[in-house]
């Protein structure tokens, strides 16, 4: 699903509930201005990671719960490289393509409930 036909983030509901205004959300953040607030509640801008974190400490939810659209889009792009790490392995044995292929399934199992990335 596109950016565009989910929610983009919560971070402007999370600011209004708590009755924040953005300069009071930019000075919480570690180099945030209103500016910047505004341009990542409009989804012009991604928030970086120091963002994320600073949301997360901000308003005690998971950087899923404040940005699902970021977070599903960046799920879908790790695991499409999960799974194409997966099948380069498939050829390779050993104790390191093992290790890797332990991480992987691991992963998977994760993302998807499944404990055989070869179902994906």
């Amino acid at each position: 699903m596109s950016m565009s036909s989910k929610v983009h983030c919560y971070l402007r509901t999370l600011r209004m509930e708590w009755r924040l205004t953005q300069v009071e959300v930019a000075a919480l953040l570690p180099k945030g201005t209103r500016n910047r607030v505004s341009r990542v509640e409009r989804g012009l801008v991604p928030p970086s990671a120091s963002d994320i974190l600073a949301y997360e400490l901000i308003f005690g939810l998971a950087g899923q719960a404040v940005f699902p659209a970021l977070y599903a889009e960046t799920e879908d792009a790790v695991m499409r490289g999960t799974y194409h790490l997966y099948q380069r392995l498939e050829r390779v044995g050993g104790p390191v393509a093992d290790r890797k292929r332990e991480l992987i399934d691991r992963m998977f199992a994760h993302a998807t409930g499944k404990a055989n990335p070869t179902k994906v």
